[in-house]
């Protein structure tokens, strides 16, 4: 299963995984989430959304909706921005909605899947 994940990761986000995200998908598919994961700056918190697709891709008792909060607008709009890449990449058609200042809520989360 690791060298799946790994080349699954890799095709997904463009990167190989660090051994952080492999540990933290392993227990995405164990059924475990975490309500909040600290890194440093630099060390790919921005993945957890690939690993949350990786996860539903093998069919994972993982939440059908994540929400990804960040307190800076540049940040949120990084990650929206590679949101849409994952979703172009990602066999798997999903909304996003980005929420910030100036931006209205579009409820495409709200949407069944």
């Amino acid at each position: 299963m690791a060298a799946a994940f790994e080349t699954d990761f890799e095709t997904l986000t463009g990167h190989a995984p660090f051994p952080w995200q492999h540990q933290l998908f392993l227990s995405f598919v164990e059924g475990r989430i975490p309500t909040q994961v600290e890194l440093p700056t630099g060390l790919g918190k921005t993945s957890i959304i690939a690993l949350w697709l990786l996860a539903l891709r093998r069919k994972a008792k993982v939440p059908r909706r994540l929400v990804y909060v960040v307190n800076r607008r540049t940040v949120v709009d990084q990650t929206t921005d590679e949101v849409q890449r994952l979703r172009e990449r990602s066999a798997r058609d999903f909304e996003i909605s980005t929420l910030r200042g100036q931006l209205a809520d579009n409820r495409a989360w709200s949407a069944a899947w």
